[in-house]
């Protein structure tokens, strides 16, 4: 289930190539035999034969759909989770932009919850429907909070989320490693590997020149942003734009230190014998946080609260987390998971978000792309 990081840090990817989507693009129901999950879905006193028939209709990524939790659902509520996957953040737009289909349920990152707003593709959530609310990590919510309330209205829940650490083979370097400074120090070159994406890229440098918000950037910043991304390119073995491309060159030691796509590649590495450890700079990292959203048109609300109550209980949170090793957002399914899932999923530790910059909406992919592209091309 590793899709998710490669679409999220690849988003500027796709604009730069002119694609619509990258992916999937496959539309199913989740009616076939699947495991049943021990997870029942709350049961708030509605009454369960009202929904009987219904079709709840979902956009989402891969993996967030699954029958070990969706079965369940279905058979309590007699209704139908039809689904259909998207492949990249714009082929999701698309998708729901389009009206073709009526979604009542979409998932995606916060940092695209103001263009869905600003389209009007979606409406509000009303939390006073939503039982397990209460349950989501602190500060976690607080970050996504500010990027998903509008006029004091919570357009979108957590669901999942993932982080783009740095990640060093410690067998090849000794020392401390706490800075994204590392990827430019000339002791590592031709063993630094890194993403080849715009919007993150230019986040990532951002942070390290000390900008305030690295997805909102002036002109001149993205020029500073420019020179040093050029300062760094003789350094670069190469810039890699899939997961199992990036997880490769630090298998086959062709790189030691490298921007990762999250921490299920590392956790990888670590499963094939090699020790390379997750760093989280002094400059932060990125996270993304994948939320729920009810579509403007959806056709019954009510139903859409209820199952957007039970994904984020704690029984499911940790079946998502056991299944994608993806961080979890409701704190109480780290009772649920053993001591090996908490760690690689990080919730064992609640401050991990504390040094954690939010994937945002940019201020322009065209001009990272544009930047982008002139630092490739750069000789």
């Amino acid at each position: 289930m590793k899709l998710k990081h490669v679409l999220i840090v690849l988003m500027s990817v796709v604009i730069l190539v002119g694609l619509s989507g990258c992916g999937g693009n496959a539309s199913s129901t989740n009616s076939g035999a699947g495991t049943a999950s021990s997870a029942a879905p709350a049961n708030g006193g509605e009454d369960l034969a009202k929904f009987k028939g219904e079709t709840i209709n979902v956009l989402s990524w891969e993996g967030y759909q699954e029958d070990e939790w969706v079965k369940p659902f279905e058979q309590k509520y007699g209704v139908t989770v039809k689904v259909t996957y998207a492949g990249s953040v714009d082929e999701m737009f698309a998708k729901a932009a389009s009206g073709s289909v009526k979604y009542d349920l979409i998932f995606m990152d916060g940092g695209s919850v103001s263009r869905y707003h600003k389209m009007n593709l979606i409406q509000p959530i009303d939390l006073a429907k939503l039982t397990n609310t209460n349950q989501l990590i602190a500060n976690m919510k607080s970050l996504n909070d500010k990027h998903v309330v509008k006029d004091g209205k919570t357009y979108a829940v957590p669901f999942a989320w993932g982080s783009l650490p740095m990640m060093v083979n410690a067998d090849k370097i000794k020392e401390p490693i706490d800075s994204w400074n590392a990827l430019w120090d000339p002791k590592y070159s031709g063993k630094i590997v890194t993403l080849d994406d715009a919007a993150n890229q230019t986040a990532m440098t951002a942070m390290l020149l000390g900008f305030e918000d690295p997805y909102n950037l002036t002109d001149e910043q993205m020029e500073q942003v420019k020179s040093k991304l050029l300062e760094q390119k003789p350094l670069v073995r190469t810039y890699y734009a899939g997961f199992e491309d990036g997880k490769n060159l630090m298998a086959s030691d062709e790189g030691w230190i490298g921007f990762s796509m999250g921490p299920t590649m590392i956790t990888d590495l670590q499963k094939e014998g090699k020790n390379v450890v997750e760093v989280i700079p002094k400059e932060g990292a990125l996270v993304w946080i994948d939320n729920a959203v009810i579509g403007k048109d959806a056709k019954d609300p009510e139903l859409v609260h209820i199952y957007i109550d039970y994904l984020i209980s704690s029984e499911v949170q940790a079946q998502l987390i056991k299944k994608t090793s993806y961080g979890g957002v409701n704190a109480d399914s780290a009772n649920k998971l053993t001591d090996e899932e908490k760690k690689v999923s990080h919730m064992d530790d609640p401050n991990y978000f504390n040094n954690l910059v939010y994937v945002a909406f940019p201020e322009s992919f065209e001009k990272r792309v544009k930047l982008w592209n002139e630092v490739k091309a750069a000789q």
